[in-house]
């Protein structure tokens, strides 16, 4: 690997360290990743995304001038890592709208074509993972309970776009392969959501996002509704069938269940000063 990135790119004295699918590379005091490509397509699109932001990694073009590298049948690009000190907070809570409106599925058929995906799943795993087996309907509830929670958005559907994330992780922030076009509660969800699973907050915390975000009846809807879909365990069930991952770490998340019903009913508290949203009667709101 370290011969083909020699000999694509315009680096010198490099040192690579591998993680997971990508590889940092360092050149004298500069920082690199090498990433392999999954979807061609939306790679070209995440480059147009943010060949123009400043704050996200540049694409580095090879020596025959193209942001892809083929190497035993896979594409990689190489990204050259930037520092950025300024909060992520004020991009989730103000990202940067887009011009795009054909490429934004609606929540609420991603949902339910995840939940029939997962039921059909099942009838072909069943028995096969016993932590699956005991969590998996509770999971399916919240996700029913989270398709009905969208419904109360009253404009049922948000026309602005905006450049947001798949998933929020601070390391991996500023990456344009982790960018994509959503609704801007898409990341907010996924930042309280984060706090929550690295236990980094308190409820005054929370009640300052939230402020500071200044909501209406709508966004409010669309990101408690975000929050109740439970991405962190479907992330992890994904990992386990595809064996990527033990079921121990699903378990980690279910021992947390009575945590985050906890952690709803206080977000719910702090979004709901207006007394105008609808009650969920599992959570004794």
């Amino acid at each position: 690997m370290k011969n083909v990135i020699l000999y694509y790119y315009n680096l010198n004295n490099i040192s690579l360290t591998r993680y997971k699918n990508k590889i940092l590379v360092k050149n004298d005091n500069d920082f690199y990743w090498f990433e392999l490509v999954e979807n061609i397509d939306e790679v070209k699109r995440q480059y147009e995304l943010t060949k123009n932001q400043e704050e996200y990694y540049d694409f580095v073009p090879n020596k025959e001038k193209s942001i892809f590298t083929r190497y035993k049948d896979n594409y990689y690009v190489l990204l050259k890592v930037k520092e950025n000190k300024g909060d992520i907070l004020d991009r989730i809570i103000k990202p940067i709208e887009v011009d795009v409106r054909d490429e934004v599925k609606l929540w609420k058929e991603l949902w339910i074509r995840k939940s029939d995906f997962i039921e059909y799943q099942m009838k072909h795993i069943a028995n096969k993972y016993k932590t699956i087996d005991e969590s998996i309907d509770y999971y399916i509830g919240l996700i029913e309970v989270s398709i009905q929670y969208l419904s109360y958005n009253e404009k049922k559907q948000e026309e602005k776009r905006y450049l947001v994330h798949k998933r929020i992780d601070k390391r991996n922030f500023y990456n344009p392969l982790n960018v994509k076009v959503d609704i801007k509660e898409r990341d907010l969800a996924g930042y309280l959501k984060l706090l929550f699973m690295e236990e980094d907050y308190t409820e005054d915390d929370i009640s300052r996002i939230i402020d500071r975000a200044n909501l209406s009846f709508d966004e409010r809807i669309r990101l408690f509704a975000r929050l109740l879909f439970p991405s962190y365990y479907l992330d992890v069930y994904d990992l386990v069938v595809s064996c990527d991952a033990g079921e121990d770490e699903l378990k980690k998340v279910i021992l947390r269940n009575e945590e985050y019903e906890l952690f709803l009913r206080m977000i719910f508290k702090l979004l709901n000063k207006k007394n105008d949203m609808p009650y969920i009667h599992f959570l004794n709101l």
